[in-house]
């Protein structure tokens, strides 16, 4: 058997083609085409693992040395990341951290800061982000990056530039960081082009994974990874799940222009094995092996139902962990033991362009109107309850119920994607008898509630079905009824959708799934959009201050900032 290189980065296979010959190349998984006596096929590691099973002692040429070469180089590093795992890692003094790690970032951080391809496979609440921060900072001081750029889902993509970056990038390590969204103001896009051309500085880009659909973005992009050396980050990996997609074709091909390449999720396989291959792919064809999604289904899945179109089982599951295992790094809080009981986490939540308008016209004139809808409130309690609202995506009528403020409540939609990546059951509180109802009905049987209109029997049975039954996985409650009392310990996440002012509700209300009883670490996530009443709240609230107290003292304070 000879080997030597084709065209696009395809190799020819050359071999006396006797039956057995013949019969071993047809087999050979992924694309394959027949030159005359050679076959044209292409160099992934199933297919140079199935070569070098048939022909050992083939011969490549030197032209296609390297391809050989980058793959046994792959395996090399594979067995190495599964050789470390299992030992404790020590921190090796040759790195600042700004913000000290836990042991299993720690870890983590050392195996994967010099991989050009790595998987963080971290639940949510472990801490991924600060170590992709600190691999950030590492690869930019050995010279080897000039960019970081982040894809995550909307509003986390700002989150990473509001709070994980100024709490977790080292002060030794220069920085200039700006964010993508949809009809961004000219200022704004200064900003940007200000931040490609910085100097003497690790860039940030932090992108919405949705933003995509615009050639303004896609043009973004490619002039970022173009002009430097990058490290792309996908961050909640499994929205590029799906091969065929636009959206992960799109990110796919930003991904051959990064020099080093991450991905991020705590949920990568939430079918079956089929959602890993889209992930890693984007990573290195070699890590699986495979460059086309059916000769991978193929080794993995077992097809069958109508017309064999339908996964009915799997099979090869052992290789393909393996596989994984080699290229990431996978930890549970509940084996954490150094992580703190409660952890706490926002989720960013953009308003609206109505949202926006209606509630700074509230904050500032007392008065606004939506509609035929006319509404007042001079009073700072109610003005509060009534920018809550606004920020929740409802417009409180002072004649009857209240009405949705756009179709599409961008509130609501931030919570379904967010529930995506949470495999544990959830406490989601809503302060609003509106909202309690929005989330069952988007919910539905998975679902059950918990507030002033529901029936003492039926609230009983509410909890005793989400305590006990597995097919019950959120439980929505209202603070102020179902916070206090109840033993909800089969959750290990609460969402606070929505805040009420008073701290004592919120602290009752956390203990409900922290208590006697509680086995793991439970994470705590505010809904946050940014400048507004919001961050008043949650601030308060962790600082262990009411905001009744706040606004009794000084009640015009509340909106002079909310940034």
């Amino acid at each position: 058997m000879r080997i030597k290189l084709a065209q696009r980065g395809y190799c020819l296979a050359s071999t006396k083609l006797d039956g057995n010959s013949i019969q071993a190349l047809s087999s050979l998984p992924g694309f394959k085409k027949w030159v005359g006596r050679d076959l044209l096929f292409a160099p992934t590691g199933a297919n140079i693992n199935h070569l070098h099973k048939f022909w050992p002692d083939a011969e490549w040429d030197e032209d296609a040395q390297h391809v050989l070469d980058e793959y046994i180089q792959s395996l090399k590093e594979a067995d190495q990341v599964r050789s470390v795992k299992s030992d404790s890692v020590e921190d090796l003094g040759d790195f600042l951290f700004k913000t000290q790690p836990y042991d299993h970032q720690r870890k983590a951080f050392y195996l994967s800061r010099d991989k050009s391809a790595f998987a963080l496979l971290m639940e949510q609440g472990t801490g991924k982000t600060k170590v992709i921060i600190d691999n950030a900072a590492y690869l930019y001081a050995q010279g080897k990056i000039t960019a970081l750029v982040v894809i995550a889902p909307n509003g986390v993509h700002r989150n990473w530039l509001s709070r994980e970056i100024p709490t977790h990038m080292p002060d030794w390590c220069k920085h200039e960081a700006v964010y993508y969204y949809s009809g961004m103001t000219a200022k704004h896009k200064d900003r940007f082009k200000e931040v490609m051309m910085a100097e003497d500085c690790l860039r940030v880009f932090a992108f919405n994974v949705e933003a995509f659909v615009s050639k303004t973005a896609v043009s973004f992009m490619e002039s970022i990874l173009a002009s430097n050396q990058a490290m792309l980050v996908v961050d909640e990996s499994s929205r590029i799940k799906t091969p065929g997609a636009k959206r992960t074709k799109t990110i796919h091909k930003f991904g051959k222009e990064a020099k080093y390449k991450r991905i991020m999720t705590g949920t990568p396989v939430t079918k079956g094995p089929e959602d890993v291959y889209s992930q890693f792919r984007f990573l290195d064809k070699n890590i699986l092996g495979y460059d086309s999604f059916y000769s991978f289904r193929a080794r993995y899945c077992v097809m069958g139902g109508f017309e064999n179109r339908q996964i009915v089982s799997y099979q090869n599951v052992d290789e393909l962990t393996h596989s994984i295992e080699g290229h990431s790094f996978r930890v549970l809080k509940k084996d954490c033991l150094d992580l703190p009981d409660k952890i706490y986490q926002r989720h960013t939540v953009e308003l609206s362009k109505k949202q926006r308008k209606l509630y700074n016209q509230l904050r500032d004139d007392f008065v606004v109107e939506l509609g035929e809808n006319h509404l007042s409130a001079p009073e700072t309690i109610t003005r509060l309850l009534r920018l809550q609202q606004i920020v929740c995506g409802w417009f409180p009528t002072e004649e009857g119920e209240p009405v949705a403020v756009d179709d599409k409540n961008p509130r609501l939609a931030a919570l379904e994607d967010v529930l995506q990546d949470i495999e544990c059951k959830v406490i989601i509180w809503a302060r609003f008898k509106r909202d309690i109802k929005a989330i069952q009905a988007l919910l539905g049987d998975k679902a059950v509630a918990y507030y002033g209109e529901v029936a003492n029997d039926d609230r009983a049975m509410a909890v005793d079905r989400f305590q006990n039954d597995p097919s019950v996985r959120y439980f929505i409650g209202q603070p102020q009824s179902g916070g206090i009392g109840l033993t909800l310990t089969a959750a290990e996440c609460a969402i606070y959708y929505s805040n009420s002012f008073d701290l004592e509700t919120r602290l009752q209300s956390e203990d409900r799934c922290h208590r006697i009883g509680t086995k793991n670490n439970v994470t705590y996530i505010d809904f946050e959009s940014p400048k507004t009443i919001d961050t008043k709240i949650i601030n308060a609230l962790r600082q262990k201050k009411s905001l009744a107290d706040t606004i009794t003292k000084d009640p015009m304070s509340i909106f002079i900032s909310e940034e």
